[in-house]
C-alpha cells in the first residue's frame, strides 16, 4: 500500500485544490531537490513487453515508478512526458511540482524498483535531502515515516532507526525491532497512541531480548538479565538497581499504566505527549542498548 492510501484519511482529494494534513509545508524548491535525487537513481531497466519472444524494451527505475502511480491513483500525476515540453528538459521541475503526498509514492514506488545494490544509496540520497533541509520524514525500507518536527525528537528517532535499520543487514534477529518502531511512529501520527505506546514498548523488549540472547521474558525479567549478565558501565554514584529500576524501566512503567499494554484496557487518556514521550523512549532506550551491544561485539 503507497503512502497515499495509507494515510487517506488525511488527504484531500477534493475537486478544487487537494490538501493534506499529513506532509506538511514543503517548499517547492526543497520539492525540487527531492525530485533531482529521484531523478539521479534512473536506474536502467530491461523487460520483455511480450513473454513469448525475446524483444526487450529499455525503461528506468523512475519511469516504472511513475507508470505504477499513474495506474494506481488512475490519472497522470507523475507525468514524465512533461518534461519533454521543459525547456530546461529536466523532470525535477515537473516532479517537483507535484502534490506532495504523490511525490512520496513516488518516492516508495521508486526504492522498490531499484536493483537490490541501488537501494540503499538511494535511500541515503533521499534521506540527506530530507535531513540537510530539515523535513521531518526519512525513508526506511521502502516505506516513508515522519519524524516529529523539533530537531531534537528528530534526531532522536531518526538515529534509533537508522541503527536498527543498519543492524538489520549483518544481525537479522534485529528486523522485529526494528519494524516495531517503524509501526511505532507510524501509528504515533496517525492518532493511534495506544498502538504507539504498544510498538514501542515491543520494540525495546525485542532489542533486550536479542541482547540477552532469549525467546522470553517481561521487562522487569529482561531489565534484571540486561544488568546481571552484560557490562554495563555506570559511574560509581549510579548503582545498577536504581539505574534499572529508574532509567531501564521507564518506558515499561509507562506502557503498562496507560492502558496500553493489554487488550480490553480504557486508553481514553492517553494523550499525545505521553504516547510521543514512549516512542522517545524507545528511541532513547533501544539506541543506548544498540551502542552497549556493539561495544560488546
Amino acid at each position: 500500500m503507497i503512502f497515499s492510501q495509507r494515510y487517506k484519511d488525511l488527504i484531500d482529494f477534493g475537486n478544487g485544490e487537494s490538501k493534506d494534513e499529513i506532509c506538511g509545508d514543503i517548499d517547492f524548491t526543497v520539492k525540487q531537490k527531492i525530485a533531482k535525487a529521484l531523478e539521479d537513481f534512473r536506474e536502467p531497466q530491461k523487460y520483455h513487453p511480450n513473454r513469448y519472444d525475446s524483444y526487450e524494451e529499455t525503461t528506468d527505475a523512475l519511469e516504472i515508478a511513475a507508470n505504477k502511480l499513474n495506474e494506481l491513483i488512475g490519472y497522470p500525476v507523475a507525468n514524465l512526458a512533461a518534461m519533454d515540453f521543459n525547456p530546461m528538459g529536466e523532470s525535477s521541475m515537473v516532479l517537483g511540482a507535484m502534490f506532495t503526498p504523490f511525490l512520496f509514492d513516488l518516492i516508495e514506488l521508486q526504492y522498490e524498483a531499484l536493483s537490490d545494490s541501488e537501494k540503499e544509496p538511494f535511500r541515503m540520497a533521499v534521506n540527506n535531502v530530507l535531513k540537510d533541509n530539515d523535513v521531518p520524514w526519512i525513508i526506511a525500507d521502502g516505506v516513508m515515516i515522519k519524524i516529529d518536527a523539533k530537531q531534537f525528537e528528530q534526531d532522536l528517532k531518526r538515529k534509533a532507526l537508522e541503527q536498527l535499520h543498519e543492524l538489520t543487514d549483518s544481525a537479522p534477529v534485529f528486523q522485529t525491532a526494528y519494524d516495531e518502531l517503524v509501526k511505532a511512529v507510524e501509528f504515533l501520527e496517525k492518532d493511534n497512541y495506544a498502538e504507539a505506546v504498544t510498538n514501542a514498548g515491543k520494540s525495546y523488549e525485542s532489542v533486550m531480548k536479542i541482547i540477552c540472547g532469549v525467546d522470553k521474558g517481561n521487562a522487569d525479567k529482561l531489565t534484571k538479565q540486561i544488568i546481571n549478565d552484560t557490562h554495563i558501565e555506570l559511574p560509581d554514584g549510579i548503582s545498577a538497581e536504581g539505574f534499572r529500576q529508574n532509567v531501564l524501566m521507564a518506558l515499561p512503567y509507562v506502557r503498562n499504566n496507560v492502558g496500553a499494554h493489554g487488550s480490553g484496557l480504557s486508553t481514553t487518556e492517553l494523550s499525545r505527549p505521553l504516547a510521543n514521550l514512549a516512542v522517545n523512549l524507545a528511541a532513547a532506550l533501544d539506541t543506548y542498548l544498540i551502542e552497549e551491544y556493539g561495544e560488546e561485539n
